[in-house]
């Protein structure tokens, strides 16, 4: 599967969202933010823009420009940056009631989105479920396949990959299956 985070990125990912911590006025900035333009406005989203050219600056690709504003969106609604598990199986975990994280009802509702500024709504309400706690380099790598695919869509591009590569295929699996995966995991240690 493409990926569009190289391994620096990813650390300098990491890096923005721990800075966040001890700089609340960014991150308070990124928070007030309701739309994908307000981000796009804020200290916070510059903060991190100046630091990822190669990702966003790609000629012929300006939808990487809205992915990294969604990313730097909700990044800043991140309490603890866990790498464990992708954001979708983490979604998809049960909690003590047996139930997932995330219902279904909202699964659905977010795999339906079909705007950046829906995408920032659902997604939000996503990290809040999950308590914060989310995979964030995975998060990304979710927003920027999302947007791909979202912009295909729009200019009627029809790219060739296999089915369980699309976003929302990828979410289901991950989503519908993230229980059997920690229970292997449990089973190997």
């Amino acid at each position: 599967m493409r990926t569009f985070l190289t391994d620096e990125h990813k650390k300098t990912l990491r890096t923005w969202h721990s800075q966040l911590e001890n700089q609340r006025g960014l991150r308070a900035s990124l928070r007030r933010s309701k739309t994908v333009n307000e981000i796009c406005m804020s200290e916070g989203f510059r903060s991190l823009l100046v630091q990822t050219h190669s990702l966003w600056k790609v000629e012929h690709q300006a939808w990487r420009f809205t992915a990294l504003a969604l990313v730097a969106g909700l990044v800043s609604q991140v309490k603890s940056n866990d790498e464990r598990q992708t954001f979708a199986a983490r979604a998809g975990n049960k909690s003590e009631s047996k139930r997932p994280l995330m219902s279904e009802l909202r699964f659905a509702r977010l795999r339906a989105v079909k705007t950046p500024d829906a995408l920032l709504r659902q997604l939000r309400r996503a990290v809040m479920l999950l308590g914060g706690n989310v995979n964030v380099v995975s998060l990304a790598e979710d927003v920027f396949h999302w947007c791909q695919e979202h912009e295909d869509l729009r200019t009627h591009y029809r790219r060739q990959q296999p089915l369980t590569e699309f976003i929302q295929i990828r979410w289901a699996m991950e989503y519908y299956q993230a229980d059997d995966i920690s229970d292997l995991d449990t089973e190997n240690e």
